[in-house]
């Protein structure tokens, strides 16, 4: 397991040592990934709405014939060169 180290005021640390019964790497540690589980989530809600926002402005009668194939291709050239694959 891997080890951080940070600051905190002297006051907050007086306090903290005032609870010794309290596992206070546990707490920091329950604390940091409930707050990566939150900025996931909000990393995949982002991804999700963006997608369907995309979806929604797209004419279906536009892109009912497009071979989408050919428009990977094209963008590919365009993006990296007529030579790449």
């Amino acid at each position: 397991m891997a080890t951080v180290s940070f600051r905190v005021p002297d006051g907050l640390k007086e306090k903290m040592d005032e609870h010794g019964e309290i596992n206070w790497s546990a707490v920091l540690r329950s604390n940091i990934e409930e707050e990566i589980e939150r900025l996931e989530s909000r990393s995949i809600g982002h991804a999700v709405a963006t997608s369907e926002r995309l979806s929604n402005e797209i004419d279906e009668a536009d892109v009912r014939d497009e071979n989408t194939a050919d428009t990977v291709r094209e963008w590919r050239e365009k993006r990296y060169g007529a030579n790449s694959n």
